[in-house]
């Protein structure tokens, strides 16, 4: 079955451009590590996909379980951010590790943001 990349007004969310970035760096990471820690590394990577894909979810308007994907979201990238703190000094270029830390931390943010967002919206009464 083909691949169906998500609708543009999701790709072009920051959050989702975010996860992305952070894909991206913990790919890098992967391939830079020694071979005896190249599993970590994918763990760490695994992570980021994980991320990008709730976050996929919980920016479309039509899904029906929006806050749980919100919590996912927060919760892979707080895994991803565990898994990066052994792997850190193993980055050519230290930056990669900041700018990898700094992204997680704003998709953790968002994602909690997000989802009280929604809570609090639900618990508006209609008019």
């Amino acid at each position: 079955m083909p691949k169906i990349p998500p609708r543009p007004e999701i790709v072009s969310h920051p959050v989702y451009q975010a996860t992305m970035a952070a894909q991206h760096i913990a790919y890098q990471l992967m391939r830079e590590v020694p071979p005896d820690r190249k599993a970590e590394a994918t763990r760490l990577h695994v992570a980021t996909v994980h991320a990008t894909t709730y976050a996929t979810y919980a920016l479309d308007p039509e899904e029906p379980r929006r806050p749980a994907r919100y919590r996912d979201l927060a919760a892979s990238a707080a895994e991803a951010k565990e898994r990066l703190q052994p792997l850190r000094h193993l980055a050519k270029d230290a930056r990669d590790a900041e700018v990898l830390e700094e992204k997680l931390d704003e998709i953790v943010r968002a994602a909690r943001e997000g989802e009280d967002a929604l809570g609090a919206s639900s618990r508006t009464p209609a008019a």
